[in-house]
């Protein structure tokens, strides 16, 4: 007889394996005892309550050696691939840890439902050779998904399916009232400006000859999440024209059934808009973490249970968030319990005012005008503050008084890039903030003529006179303090604007992020990215870092693949560099990483490499990138002025 523990290692919750543990407690054949470690079940927390960090659930049984082997098949069949699975083991124990108590774990509403289908009822509903395909009112015993279905989609039948997707190929872009309002076309939408496009995958067997995709975004693709991954196409394919595209599996009955429909059609893919509620994923230090909790909108996402410190305050709207503090019961160590959930629209508006700033009328412009920053929050660094701190809960500190000797990179399009440091008493203080770079491109070149870049400029101007107009007729519009404004300028400079028209800076940004994961070189030029010193923190000289763009470009250097490559490698080597001269200064235990714009690939890449063989680089992979992660951190920051919400 042998003990034996299966474990799965998660970087965050995932209801259905706490849900799968359960049925496995009616395992008849063998003792069987779950767990979850890192979760609180009962004591003075509230059932469900976690800790920040990994979650490692786990089946423990004892048997003979052909029973373990059988409940092994079993469980490898059942337990899918989660986009949070960060490791699995099957070991021999001396005595098992768990116990017969069910582990609890988040639901919405009445809906007993937590994925959209399983490995039970995925091959009866979408497999267009089962007796029972298109049958969405399936009952699954296993996954419940029949309760997610609304009366209408219930009522939908394969016939109406099989018309919808004829009606898409003969008439063109399709509205689907039984999903949500989902817009699907075969053609690109016009998409807003900001809006990269996104596609549903309808035949997975031809995606790795569309685009250059690793095992790791595969495996996410197919996960139990169905996320959307941002993905590069091949080269060679005239359809796909976008730089880079956002696309995602078949992630609920209705498009699981279409989709199949439509590959049986010849469809290998379709462009989608709306509100599917897809999380979206980037790839950080070696695993996945999710932007912001806003993408799945007010009614899909949970609200989160965490053990915390406790905070300076207990309650922050900010942002579209809500976080609250709240200490448990006869708890003598200053730990409570903390939720945080996306705010209704309508209580966004309400919470509006309830944000970060020097002041609460600054904080008010900054939630109404979400674009141009003010001089008034130059110095304030409250957001990086608060993506620090709520990195720095990932198990690095246990009161907030502890919280000290770390940094953050926070790099987003959304809020002010910076970088922040805290000293060993915990006061932090902005290191260096991205510069606000020209809204047009006549005001760039011309500061760009007007400072030691003048000759580079004259002989890009000279040289490159088709992309010399093209910088000249570039509009960059919301916050320009960042690094996807600075990608869009090299872009042009690069010369990877190669239609009549100036693209959006956001299409021009990802021109460069696509062309920079293109290189596989083993060396590249170094791209200067010199500091300047104001009044209290550094910025960025950029005139002499798109001076060093232009001057290889001009020197021969006719591959905008590697000098995209340069522009992200060389980022990292200097953020390196500013993080060790820190060190030196404060004494940095950990570097947090946060911020919206760590979707680059390349870049996420060159700072896991160089940033990481000197110091340990923390996420939060509990919370999101640029999302809920900051109304959790507000809860620790020290601020006088945080117009906190009651």
């Amino acid at each position: 007889m042998k003990n034996i523990r299966f474990d799965f290692t998660c970087s965050r919750q995932v209801p259905l394996y706490a849900h799968l543990c359960n049925q496995y407690l009616n395992y008849d054949a063998l003792n069987i005892s779950i767990g979850c470690d890192g979760q609180h079940s009962s004591g003075q927390y509230s059932a469900g309550q976690h800790d920040f960090g990994p979650q490692s659930y786990f089946i423990e049984a004892q048997g003979e050696q052909n029973q373990l082997e059988q409940l092994a098949d079993a469980i490898a069949a059942d337990f899918l691939i989660s986009a949070w699975l960060i490791d699995s083991s099957i070991k021999v124990i001396d005595e098992p840890q768990g116990s017969k108590t069910l582990l609890p774990f988040p639901q919405s509403g009445s809906n007993q439902a937590i994925v959209p289908f399983c490995q039970h009822c995925y091959p009866l509903i979408g497999d267009n050779q089962s007796a029972k395909f298109g049958t969405l009112d399936l009952i699954c015993p296993c996954c419940k998904s029949e309760t997610q279905l609304t009366p209408v989609q219930k009522a939908l039948t394969l016939s109406d399916i099989k018309a919808m997707a004829q009606r898409l190929l003969t008439q063109g872009p399709l509205t689907l009232a039984a999903a949500d309002d989902l817009q699907i076309s075969l053609t690109p939408f016009e998409q807003p400006l900001s809006e990269r496009p996104q596609l549903l995958i309808c035949n997975p067997n031809t995606l790795n000859a569309r685009f250059c995709l690793n095992d790791a975004q595969v495996l996410a693709l197919s996960s139990i999440e169905k996320p959307l991954i941002c993905a590069r196409p091949t080269q060679e394919h005239d359809k796909l024209s976008a730089p880079l595209y956002d696309i995602c599996f078949a992630y609920s009955r209705v498009i699981l059934v279409l989709a199949e429909v439509l590959r049986q059609k010849g469809v290998d893919w379709v462009y989608i808009q709306g509100q599917h509620n897809r999380p979206k994923l980037a790839w950080l230090d070696g695993a996945w973490a999710q932007i912001a909790s806003k993408d799945l909108g007010s009614t899909q996402a949970q609200t989160k249970h965490f053990i915390a410190p406790e905070p300076l305050r207990e309650k922050v709207s900010l942002h579209g968030y809500q976080a609250q503090w709240q200490a448990a019961k006869r708890s003598r160590s200053h730990q409570g319990e903390l939720n945080v959930a996306v705010l209704a629209q309508s209580s966004e508006a309400t919470h509006a005012a309830n944000t970060f700033a020097a002041n609460a009328e600054a904080a008010h412009t900054e939630v109404e005008h979400a674009g141009t920053p003010h001089a008034s929050d130059t110095e304030n660094h409250t957001i990086a503050d608060a993506a620090l701190f709520s990195a720095l809960l990932n198990g690095k500190f246990t009161s907030h008084r502890q919280a000290k000797n770390a940094a953050v990179i926070y790099l987003s399009h959304t809020h002010a890039s910076q970088i922040v440091t805290c000293d060993n008493k915990g006061d932090t203080e902005l290191f260096f903030a991205l510069p606000e770079l020209p809204d047009n491109g006549y005001e760039i070149f011309h500061q760009l003529d007007s400072s030691p870049q003048k000759a580079v400029a004259q002989k890009f101007k000279s040289l490159f006179p088709d992309d010399y107009l093209k910088l000249l007729s570039l509009k960059l519009h919301g916050r320009r303090d960042n690094l996807q404004s600075l990608w869009a300028i090299a872009a042009i400079l690069i010369g990877l604007n190669p239609q009549e028209k100036t693209q959006s800076q956001e299409k021009l940004s990802d021109a460069l992020m696509a062309a920079a994961m293109r290189y596989h070189g083993a060396n590249a030029p170094r791209i200067d990215y010199p500091l300047t010193k104001g009044e209290a923190h550094r910025s960025l000289n950029w005139c002499k870092t798109l001076g060093t763009v232009l001057s290889f470009r001009i020197a021969g250097n006719d591959d905008p693949s590697q000098l995209a490559f340069a522009m992200q490698d060389s980022l990292a080597d200097y953020l390196s560099n500013w993080l060790e001269h820190i060190d030196l200064n404060i004494g940095v235990h950990n570097v947090a990483l946060a911020g919206n714009e760590l979707t680059n690939e390349t870049l996420c890449k060159r700072i896991s490499l160089r940033l990481g063989k000197n110091f340990p680089l923390v996420i939060n992979r509990s919370l999101d990138l640029d999302g809920d992660n900051l109304a959790v951190g507000a809860l620790y920051v020290k601020q006088r002025q945080l117009n906190t919400h009651d």
